[in-house]
């Protein structure tokens, strides 16, 4: 005889859900990506708080200096989503970097850093395309 009889009178929480690895994993990476877009965020805001990393926010052109606070904005947004793995977060998060991409090639003088760290964000969607297939191809086992 079980401790329960009914299957539905069992223990809820994490240690009653079983996780599969790459579905684990994917858990990891969008927490890392989080990571990443909270300091890309703070970044964002360092250049608004005038911290010396590039051209200074009160000498940008008016359309730089609003998509650096849109970015600054919405880098925090979408790193929060990902650390918390809400299903629109992924999504916010390849929008952003869409922008992001189209803002580099618009935006020259905003070049430095934000264009580095871009560079890493295509990286990482290429890495979560691939840990997706895997969290997907293992479902489907």
């Amino acid at each position: 005889m079980t401790l329960y009889e009914d299957p539905l009178d069992e223990a809820i929480g994490r240690d009653s859900v079983k996780v599969k690895p790459w579905r684990q994993r994917m858990i990891y990476f969008q927490r890392a990506v989080g990571g990443f877009m909270l300091v890309k965020g703070l970044i964002g805001w360092a250049i608004i708080c005038g911290l010396p990393l590039g051209i200074p926010f009160e000498e940008m052109r008016m359309h730089a200096q609003a998509w650096t606070i849109f970015f600054a904005v919405i880098d925090v947004v979408a790193g929060v989503a990902l650390w918390l793995g809400s299903a629109w977060g992924a999504t916010l998060w390849l929008v952003v970097v869409a922008t992001q991409i189209s803002a580099d090639v618009v935006f020259t003088e905003r070049a430095g850093i934000l264009v580095l760290l871009t560079i890493v964000e295509v990286v990482l969607v290429a890495g979560y395309v691939l840990v997706r297939f895997k969290v997907l191809e293992e479902d489907t086992k």
